[in-house]
């Protein structure tokens, strides 16, 4: 006989949605500060670099994202939910997880670095094998940083998070400038070495930020074995089903130099194109960083599950996932009808790439969807189920991209990736339902993209340019999309 969990307690609390919101909106503000100066280097990068050179650099950092998840393993999303239960010894579950990530990092990034020569000509890159190595550096100094950040989010300590992940960016920021635009100018000479400037600038910003954090690291005598064997078994499906959304992000830039037709040259141009305007959908995954930032602390702390697996659900979900939405679909407009402005940003040899954006922009927000409403099976500990979605995305990434990319080239890469988020949100839904079956507004969530589409499809249908007179068409449709707002309310969530 199996046990179906009864639905989940509601019992909102206005309280409890300005307490996400403005959590929300302060490790926004970390992200997409960082981000935003970390952008400005786009029209640098896409001016000092040819698209296969700048290929170059995009293929790199999609395989460091892979790893950046091999190196935390889910220990972060563990360490929120073990230190939040009742008998938690909070001391030895950050010691514990902090210290079993650090030794991990240190022996991954050994046998990076003794195989770097092997790695780089098996990624055609032989004469990279540099990069291999720097990046072993960077990727151990991040993972040992994740724990120590993960404490001051769970201690609600947002201001020294903001401040640390802002300065860390200034850092980045500024040394690239200098390695790109001021070491140059003064030696009379800019070529594609320039590219180790990039990857240096990141090894030296995380070391320094990794000193910054030394402060709040744990005693070695609160280590706890007992603690961390749960700990992984928690972690372990998260680990797979992390590396399986990595697959679903950044595979796309990775397969594309092995499925492209033509030369390598060829190849890696299309990946510099493709990696430089996935960065013009920067806005909608900023904003889906910064939510789950603020809500993954946020629910664990105001989430219980009771022996019986009952959720006692502090905020409505229904209402966080309703604002999302409405913010979200919102964004989208403002970068969709902002596209003859966010030329400016990439140089002309991108340009060919800005068709992608908006599928990328929806499938960023299938995204932010599925880690708003997956959060079901990490409060009652059935974290299988990410893995199993998370496979199930991967599978369809793999095989969209190695099918499609010679046919279609990127452009099949943007729609494999919103395919493969819009079914992990929808798979997320259907066994959400028998476990939380959360009354989400689905009607009114509904109508509100129908409505944000059909003004994207108006825009579409005005001549390009950015004069006075279609840049005050745009503002009309984003205060039309605004004033409808209201009606689909009443739709969903009024009901």
């Amino acid at each position: 006989m199996v046990l179906i969990p009864k639905p989940p307690v509601l019992r909102q609390s206005s309280n409890d949605l300005r307490s996400l919101a403005s959590q929300t909106a302060l490790y926004g503000l970390s992200t997409v500060v960082g981000r935003l100066l970390n952008y400005l280097l786009v029209p640098l990068h896409t001016r000092l670099f040819e698209p296969q050179d700048y290929g170059v650099i995009t293929d790199f950092y999609a395989m460091a994202a892979l790893l950046a998840v091999v190196y935390t393993y889910g220990m972060e999303t563990a360490f929120f939910r073990f230190v939040n239960r009742k008998d938690a010894n909070e001391n030895a579950v950050y010691a514990t997880s902090f210290y079993a990530v650090l030794f991990t990092s240190l022996i991954m990034s050994a046998l990076l670095w003794m195989n770097a020569d092997t790695l780089a000509l098996n990624l055609r890159h032989p004469d990279k094998a540099h990069f291999v190595r720097w990046f072993s550096m960077i990727f151990a100094l991040d993972a040992v940083s994740a724990l120590p950040f993960a404490r001051l989010r769970q201690k609600g300590r947002s201001w020294s998070y903001v401040g640390i992940k802002v300065s860390n960016i200034l850092i980045l920021v500024g040394l690239q400038v200098y390695f790109l635009v001021l070491q140059p100018k003064y030696s009379n000479t800019i070529s594609f070495a320039s590219l180790d400037g990039v990857v240096l600038s990141n090894l030296v910003a995380n070391g320094i930020t990794l000193l910054v954090l030394m402060r709040g690291l744990p005693s070695l005598r609160d280590f706890d074995s007992r603690v961390l064997r749960p700990m992984l078994a928690y972690a372990w499906p998260l680990l797979v089903a992390g590396l399986a959304g990595m697959f679903n992000e950044t595979l796309d830039r990775v397969l594309l130099k092995y499925r492209l037709g033509g030369t390598p040259s060829a190849a890696m141009w299309q990946v510099g194109v493709y990696g430089a305007v996935y960065k013009l959908a920067v806005l909608m995954s900023l904003y889906t960083q910064a939510f789950r930032m603020g809500a993954e602390p946020f629910f664990f702390r105001k989430t219980s599950v009771d022996s019986r697996n009952e959720i006692d659900d502090g905020p409505s979900m229904g209402k966080v996932f309703w604002y999302y939405s409405l913010i979200g679909w919102g964004l989208f407009l403002v970068v969709t009808l902002g596209m003859d402005a966010a030329k400016i940003l990439v140089g002309p040899a991108y340009h060919e790439g800005l068709p992608v954006v908006p599928i990328l922009l929806l499938a960023n927000l299938c995204l932010g969807w599925y880690y708003n409403h997956s959060i079901w099976f990490k409060a009652i500990d059935q974290t299988r189920w990410g893995l199993w979605i998370g496979l199930g995305a991967a599978c369809l990434t793999v095989a969209g991209n190695w099918f499609l990319i010679p046919l279609f080239g990127y452009t099949a890469s943007a729609w494999v990736t919103l395919a493969c988020y819009a079914s992990m949100f929808g798979a997320s839904i259907i066994a959400g339902r028998r476990y939380n079956p959360v009354p989400y507004p689905w009607k009114g969530w509904l109508l509100l993209g129908i409505w944000a589409l059909f003004l994207y499809g108006l825009d579409s249908c005005l001549p390009a340019g950015l004069g006075w007179s279609n840049l005050g068409v745009k503002f009309l449709l984003l205060i039309v999309y605004v004033l409808g707002v209201p009606l689909f309310r009443k739709f969903g969530l009024d009901r």
